[in-house]
């Protein structure tokens, strides 16, 4: 798969009025997805919510060319830690991700086909 053609869909919706948590995800899933377009959703999801920073520096550090966008990713996402554990338990945030999540497969298929 052509992997800009993927980056310019997540980049259309990173654009789009997202809250922070969302946009957090979806830029986490860019990076992985530079470098790995078959990784889950679900699974950079689990990840992003058990805090698994290491996972993400690995992806990171084989992708060359963005490393001051991927700092301040890591940044943002590291302090809107408070405010994500606070809404992990609700029951609406929980929709709204899995909705997301669904999104990005959706996403994915389309910048696949075309």
């Amino acid at each position: 798969m052509d992997t800009s053609r993927l980056v310019a869909v997540l980049d259309e919706a990173i654009s789009q009025d997202r809250s922070l948590e969302e946009k957090i995800f979806l830029k986490l899933l860019k990076q992985v997805w530079q470098v790995d377009w078959t990784v889950a959703p679900y699974d950079v999801f689990i990840h992003m919510i058990e805090w698994d920073i290491p996972y993400f520096l690995r992806f990171m550090a084989i992708d060359e060319g963005d490393e001051a966008e991927e700092q301040q990713l890591i940044q943002d996402w590291i302090e809107s830690r408070v405010q994500l554990r606070k809404k992990t338990t609700g029951y609406e945030w929980k929709r709204q991700m899995v909705a997301l999540i669904d999104e990005a497969n959706h996403l994915r298929v389309a910048a696949r086909q075309e």
